[in-house]
């Protein structure tokens, strides 16, 4: 695409709409304490009865949303129940899941509703082993979403007696289980068929996002369980961090990517955030930190271990927990990982998938940067992201896109809007910008002439 020169009336008006831009639709990009504690510090009781008992229990007959949308792969997950170490953590994880459809309609003498209990027999299971079997099965199972943070334990003879508690009664279990179905499956349909990965993963993000608000003042499961639930994200709009993350890794191995839950840390504060696979690179994203009011953004879409530990901490792996620290957990909860791979690889990352490279102001940046423009208005889209090179500083090449003649950014946008019709014109002065200066990226948000009225 050929330059034409800019005349001293072209300049004059881009320096006004620069003026505009800096004086009142500058905005940075910050990092938001999303972070809070974690549901799934499980506590335990012990059972004061001798393991008899004459509950009756109610089969849960709706069954949660356990099948693929369209025509994608369903991904089961198993990095809780791969990490048990012998065949007794893994029979006690696999009856957990008949457990929880048995549900009393009556709550107990404590306001619980219990689900049947397990009986494990010639075996003297540590509460520290139940509780680990307890978190792989809540980890590799997000769609359990009425199963309190809670479980009894009693040794009778020589075996072992457990039972768990659900945070509704079985009747209620059935009508929430079917709104929890009918919303995933909305939130589903969304995708539609035929996506690649990368975009079922944006997708699911953005649509979560869009209809999910950070419950703030959270600290407990006293304060309400459904925020801490994927049931609490999905359904009633509302979650903190680790309603967020189930929801996700719920919805994100329905549409066939593999995604698994971190716990954590994030600026010193509990927080849980997910791990993906995409062609074969694993990668961390944060839906949490990408929620920003009313922005989506994607500063923690599919980034690297080195990048999210700019601000989180992953807590350790059940591996490195000694025997000596398991036979302490009884007084103090140890939080744990199952499973975090390392993340190396940038190639799904929204700025490297995406975004336009700024490395040099020639020609061809023009002509790349102006298709992109016209691109995101034709998709109805709102941003678009740039990655600056290494020749400049940041605020060599925030200057000369924006603040310094021929405006660059400004030139792209009267070039895309030569080619497109009114319904998709860009309106020069609405530009605004979101800075990530410490990852050397920007994204600038376009508002449309249509917009007007």
């Amino acid at each position: 695409m050929k330059r034409v020169v800019s005349n001293l009336l072209y300049v004059l008006f881009f320096g006004f709409a620069v003026t505009l831009l800096i004086a009142c639709f500058m905005l940075f990009f910050t990092t938001s304490n999303k972070a809070g504690s974690v549901y799934d510090d499980i506590e335990a009781i012990e059972i004061s009865d001798d393991g008899k008992e004459e509950t009756e229990y109610e089969k849960i007959n709706t069954e949660v949303y356990n099948y693929s949308a369209e025509n994608y792969r369903l991904v089961t997950v198993k990095t809780g129940y791969n990490a048990l170490d012998t065949d007794v953590k893994r029979d006690l994880y696999d009856r957990i899941h008949g457990s929880v459809y048995r549900v009393t309609n009556e709550p107990d003498a404590n306001g619980r509703y219990r689900t049947s209990r397990i009986r494990i027999p010639g075996v003297k299971l540590s509460e520290f082993d139940i509780r680990e079997v307890v978190n792989a099965y809540i980890s590799d199972n997000p769609e359990i979403f009425w199963m309190e943070n809670i479980f009894g334990y009693a040794y009778v003879d020589d075996c072992t007696i457990v039972e768990f508690y659900s945070v509704i009664s079985s009747d209620e279990c059935e009508i929430y289980i079917d709104r929890f179905n009918q919303r995933v499956d909305e939130i589903l349909s969304s995708v539609g068929s035929g996506r690649t990965e990368y975009q079922r993963e944006k997708i699911i993000h953005d649509k979560l996002i869009s209809n999910c608000t950070y419950k703030t003042g959270v600290t407990s499961s006293s304060d309400g369980w459904q925020y801490f639930s994927a049931y609490g994200a999905v359904v009633d709009g509302e979650a903190v961090c680790e309603g967020y993350s189930k929801a996700i890794q719920l919805l994100m191995t329905r549409v066939g990517i593999v995604c698994s839950t971190v716990r954590g840390e994030a600026d010193g504060v509990a927080h849980m955030w997910n791990v993906v696979e995409m062609n074969g690179e694993w990668y961390h994203l944060d839906a949490t930190w990408d929620d920003n009011d009313d922005n989506i953004n994607y500063e923690y879409f599919n980034v690297t271990t080195e990048y999210i530990c700019a601000n989180h901490s992953i807590s350790e792996s059940i591996t490195e927990i000694s025997e000596s620290r398991r036979e302490e957990d009884a007084n103090s909860l140890i939080r744990y990982n199952f499973f975090v791979p390392m993340c190396t690889s940038k190639d799904m990352n929204y700025y490297y998938a995406e975004g336009v490279v700024v490395q040099s102001f020639d020609e061809r940046l023009t002509d790349t940067l102006s298709a992109k423009i016209r691109e995101t208005a034709l998709m109805g889209e709102t941003y678009v992201p740039l990655r600056f090179g290494t020749d400049m500083t940041y605020n060599e090449y925030f200057t000369k896109l924006f603040n310094e003649a021929p405006y660059e950014f400004y030139y792209c946008i009267d070039c895309a809007n030569d080619t497109l019709d009114d319904n998709h014109k860009i309106k020069t002065d609405g530009v605004s910008v979101l800075k990530n200066e410490a990852a050397g990226t920007l994204r600038v948000k376009l508002s449309y002439q249509y917009e007007d009225g």
